[in-house]
C-alpha cells in the first residue's frame, strides 16, 4: 500500500494547491456512532427525543445509509477507509480462513481478518540455558488491502485525526505536508493479543480454572478475610520453547482484603493499594509483568525487554457472604504502551496525560462478560459508561484542539448496548426474561438520546463554513432464532461426517470427513464450496462442477424454512456477482442474507455442526445486524444537504476528499453526496 501512496504524490501536488487554505480553515468532523439504526431514531425524531438530529434533518439531511455486504462492521468501517467494497479492501468477515494451512492436522486455519503477527523472515536470538532472547521480533500488519482516505488528505496537506476507526490496527502512516494522527480502535488486542479476555474471581470457580469464550473463571477463597489470586498475562516470551512443556504464562500476584462486617474490600497489587466498596470499581491500576531473566543490564543494552507493561481495572461484585472481583482485559497502557496503539507513537500517551488512562482495548465494552455471567446486566451497564464518559472526555478535548482538516471520532456505544439489550424492546423475542420484564427496554433509547447529544455538542462547535457527517455503518434487527447452516449442508448431503462418528458443536469442524464434503459454512455469513486446488482437501473441481453446486446450494438454501414456515433466507449473493475482484483464498463463495430475525449461530461461525438446523436464541447477545444487507441500513446525517437519494458508504469517503477539492484514485466507487457548500 504504501508503494500506491507513493505514486500518488506527484499528481497530488497540483491538487494540494487547490485545496482549500485561503479565508477561514476548512474543517470537516465526521461522527461515526456504530450501529446506531435508522428505524429507532425516526421512532425517537417523532417523539422529539433527538433535538439535534432533528435539527440536521430540517436545515440539512437525515437519511438512510446503505451498508456493506455483509452487513459486519469490519466489513462496513473498511468500506469507508476505502472508499471501496470488499473487493478492494479484501475484509469479508470478522474472521477469515486460510484454506491450505501448512499444519497437517488443519483443514483450515482461522485468523482475525483485521490484522496479523507477520514474523521477520530470519528470527535471530541469544540461547542461555532455559532463556532465548530475540533480537529481532514479529510484527503486527494490517490484513487491510488498497489506500486509505487519510492517504490522499494528508498528502494534500489536509491535517487529520482518527479516533478509533475500526479495522484500523496496526496504527497506519500516512505520509505528505498534512498532520496525521491516528488512535486505533475496533481490532486493537488486550495484551494478551486477544479482543480481551476478562477473569472472575469468585469461590464458586473449580480448582482448575474454569474456561468460557472470552474470560475464565478463577477459584477464590478467603481466609480469614484475606486471599491471593494471580493476575495471568500473555506468554513468557523470553522463555525458549520446550517440545515437552508449554511456555509459561507471566503473572502477578494479588491480595484482597475484606472487612469482617462492611462491604468493603482492599485490594493490593504491585506498588497500589485500593479500598473500594461492592459494586464499585478501582481506577485504572499500571502493572508490570516481570519475565524474572538474570541480566537485565545487558538485555537494556540490547534494547531487549525484560518486562511487559500493561494496565487493569478491578470491580468489586460481591464482599458478603462471598467475595467475588472482576478483573477487566489486561489493556495495554498508553502511557507504557507494550505495543504501538497510535501514530504518531506518542500520541495515545498525550491522549493520557491530557484526559487519563482509559480502555485501549478494541471492543472495550465486556459483552463476553455479560454473556458468560460474570456480570448482570446492572453491572455491564456501569461498565459500559465507564467507556463511555472515558470516550465523552477525549471527544470534548479532540473538540477543543479541533482547528482545522478532518477529525473522525468514533462511538461503539450504540453497537454493543443493541446487541445485548434488543431483546428488551422486542416482546417477540424468546430470550426475554419474565422477572426483568421491561426493566431495560429503554435501554437503547437512552443511548441514542446520549449520542445525540454529542452531536448538539459538535454543532456547537460548527461555524458557518464547516461540515458536519454523522453516520453509522449498519442497523440492527431482533437475533431470535439461530440458524446451524453447518448442520442444513450436513442434513443435505454437502458435508459429510466420519464413518463411526456424529456431528458435533466443536469448533474446527471435528470428525468431518473432507473427502466427501462439498461445501462448508465458516465466519458468520460465509458459505465455501471445498474446491480443489484451493483448499487443502478440496474435491470440487472449479468451473462448471463448482458453478453447478453454487447454482443448487443458492436455489435450495433461499428455499429454506423455519419450522413454522418462517423464510430464514432472504438473499443469497455470488461474491464474484457483488464484490469482482474478491481474493477467493479470503472470501467466501456465496454471502447468506439472513431474513429478519434469523443469523447464523455461534457453532455455525467456528466451524461445528449441531443436531437441528434451527434453535431459539436464548443468549444475552439478542440483536444483530448480519442479515441481507437492505434490512439494516445506517443513517447519515449532516449540516448540508445530501443531493443522491440512495447514499452508501463508500460515498462518505468521496465527500470527505471532495469538500477538500481531493479526487477519488481509482479504487474507489464512491459518489459526492454534497455539491453546495
Amino acid at each position: 500500500m504504501r508503494h500506491q501512496i507513493a505514486g500518488l504524490v506527484f499528481a497530488s501536488v497540483l491538487l494540494a494547491a487547490s485545496a482549500s487554505t485561503g479565508g477561514e480553515p476548512q474543517r470537516v468532523l465526521v461522527l461515526g456512532f456504530d450501529g446506531m439504526d435508522p428505524k429507532v431514531c425516526r421512532e425517537l425524531m417523532a417523539a422529539n427525543k433527538l433535538p439535534f438530529i432533528q435539527q440536521l434533518a430540517k436545515s440539512g439531511t437525515f437519511t438512510s445509509l446503505a451498508t456493506s455486504n455483509p452487513p459486519q462492521s469490519p466489513v462496513a468501517w473498511s468500506n469507508v477507509i476505502s472508499g471501496a467494497g470488499a473487493g478492494v479492501h479484501q475484509i469479508f468477515d470478522f474472521i477469515h480462513r486460510d484454506p491450505n494451512p501448512d499444519d497437517p492436522f488443519l483443514p483450515l486455519r482461522p485468523f482475525l481478518s483485521i490484522s496479523a503477527i507477520v514474523p521477520p523472515e530470519k528470527t535471530r536470538a541469544i540461547d542461555i540455558g532455559e532463556w532465548s532472547i530475540p533480537l529481532t521480533r514479529g510484527k503486527p500488519v494490517s490484513l487491510r488491502r488498497g489506500s486509505a482516505f487519510w492517504d490522499h488528505l494528508v498528502i494534500n496537506g489536509v491535517d487529520t485525526a482518527i479516533y478509533r476507526m475500526p479495522a484500523n490496527y496496526p496504527p497506519p502512516e500516512a505520509t505528505g505536508s498534512g498532520h496525521f494522527s491516528c488512535l486505533c480502535g475496533m481490532g486493537t488486542p488486550d495484551l494478551l493479543g486477544t479482543y480481551g479476555e476478562f477473569t472472575l474471581y469468585t469461590p464458586d470457580a473449580p480448582f482448575h480454572p474454569r474456561i468460557v469464550p472470552g474470560g475464565k473463571f478463577v477459584s477464590l477463597f478467603m481466609i480469614e478475610h484475606r486471599g491471593t489470586e494471580q493476575l495471568t498475562g500473555p506468554a513468557n516470551f523470553l522463555k525458549a520453547e520446550s517440545p515437552n512443556s508449554k511456555t509459561p504464562s507471566l503473572a502477578i500476584e494479588f491480595e484482597v482484603v475484606r472487612d469482617p462486617q462492611a462491604d468493603v474490600a482492599k485490594i493490593s497489587i504491585g506498588e497500589h493499594l485500593e479500598i473500594i466498596n461492592a459494586g464499585e470499581w478501582t481506577r485504572w491500576l499500571p502493572i508490570t509483568f516481570e519475565t524474572g531473566v538474570p541480566g537485565a543490564a545487558v538485555l537494556d543494552a540490547l534494547q531487549a525487554p525484560v518486562s511487559v507493561p500493561a494496565m487493569v481495572r478491578f470491580y468489586l461484585k460481591s464482599v458478603h457472604p462471598k467475595l467475588e472481583l472482576y478483573a477487566s482485559p489486561l489493556n495495554i497502557d498508553p502511557l507504557r504502551a507494550a505495543t504501538q496503539i497510535s501514530t504518531p507513537d506518542d500520541f495515545a500517551g498525550d491522549l493520557a496525560k491530557a484526559t487519563g488512562r482509559y480502555f485501549t482495548t478494541g471492543i472495550p465494552e465486556d459483552a463476553k462478560a455479560i454473556r458468560a455471567a460474570a456480570l448482570d446486566e446492572d453491572e455491564f451497564l456501569k461498565q459500559v459508561d465507564l467507556v463511555l464518559e472515558e470516550r465523552i472526555v477525549q471527544y470534548r478535548h479532540a473538540l477543543k484542539n479541533f482547528d482545522d482538516g478532518l477529525l473522525f471520532f468514533y462511538f461503539g456505544t450504540p453497537d454493543l448496548l443493541s446487541h445485548i439489550f434488543w431483546r428488551d424492546r422486542d416482546p417477540g423475542h424468546p430470550g426475554r426474561d419474565p422477572e426483568q420484564g421491561d426493566r431495560y427496554a429503554e435501554v437503547i433509547n437512552d443511548c441514542y438520546i446520549r449520542m445525540d447529544a454529542l452531536i448538539g455538542e459538535a454543532l456547537d462547535e460548527m461555524g458557518e463554513s464547516d461540515t458536519l457527517i454523522v453516520l453509522s455503518d449498519h442497523g440492527f434487527t431482533s437475533f431470535r432464532r439461530s440458524v446451524h447452516l453447518n448442520t442444513w449442508l450436513h442434513h443435505n448431503g454437502y458435508l459429510k461426517i466420519k464413518a463411526g462418528h456424529v456431528a458435533s458443536e466443536t469448533p474446527m469442524f471435528e470428525h468431518v470427513d473432507w473427502s466427501e464434503t462439498r461445501a462448508y459454512a465458516f465466519g458468520i455469513n460465509g458459505l465455501f464450496v471445498n474446491q480443489q486446488e484451493r483448499e487443502k482437501n478440496g474435491i470440487v473441481a472449479p468451473g462448471n462442477d463448482t458453478e453447478k453446486l453454487l447454482q443448487e446450494i443458492t436455489e435450495k438454501l433461499q428455499l429454506l424454512q423455519d419450522d413454522d414456515g418462517s423464510p430464514a433466507i432472504e438473499k443469497i449473493y455470488r461474491v464474484s456477482d457483488v464484490h469482482p475482484g474478491a481474493d477467493a483464498d479470503l472470501s467466501p463463495d456465496l454471502i447468506v442474507g439472513y431474513a429478519d430475525f434469523y443469523r447464523a449461530s455461534w457453532t455455525t461461525a467456528l466451524g461445528g455442526i449441531a443436531d437441528e438446523v434451527f434453535e431459539d436464541n436464548l443468549d444475552r447477545w439478542s440483536g444483530d445486524h448480519c442479515v441481507a444487507p437492505h434490512l439494516v441500513p445506517g443513517i447519515l446525517a449532516s449540516n448540508r444537504q445530501v443531493d443522491i437519494d440512495d447514499p452508501r458508504l463508500a460515498d462518505v469517503t468521496a465527500t470527505i476528499l471532495s469538500l477538500f477539492d481531493i479526487e477519488t484514485d481509482t479504487q474507489m466507487n464512491g459518489r459526492n453526496l454534497i455539491t453546495e457548500p
